[in-house]
């Protein structure tokens, strides 16, 4: 291999180094979003011993401080048969993200 061949392996590898650098600092878009994307995941799903019927959605109408926001709820049957649904909670003030 000659001088240049070597000077290009090492450009590849440190670009290859400097993308898996990257990737691992930037936080993924779950981690993003927090507590609201957390709350509504489990809002909109069922426990172990249920099963889910329907998921309702509601929205929030557009405020100064934040856009129209759509909000999930569960349904679920419990093991009596009986539906079930989780409660919508009120429209946050601000943005959540």
């Amino acid at each position: 291999m000659d001088a240049q061949g070597k000077v290009r392996m090492n450009g590849i590898i440190g670009t290859v180094f400097m993308l898996l650098l990257a990737t691992a600092v930037v936080p993924p878009p779950v981690a993003a979003a927090g507590k609201w994307s957390r709350r509504q995941a489990r809002l909109a799903s069922c426990p172990r011993n249920r099963t889910l019927a329907r998921t309702d959605t509601k929205t929030c109408p557009a405020t100064k401080r934040r856009p129209a926001i759509t909000m999930r709820r569960a349904c679920c049957y419990n093991p009596n048969g009986r539906l079930v649904c989780k409660p919508f909670g009120p429209c946050p003030p601000r943005s959540p993200s």
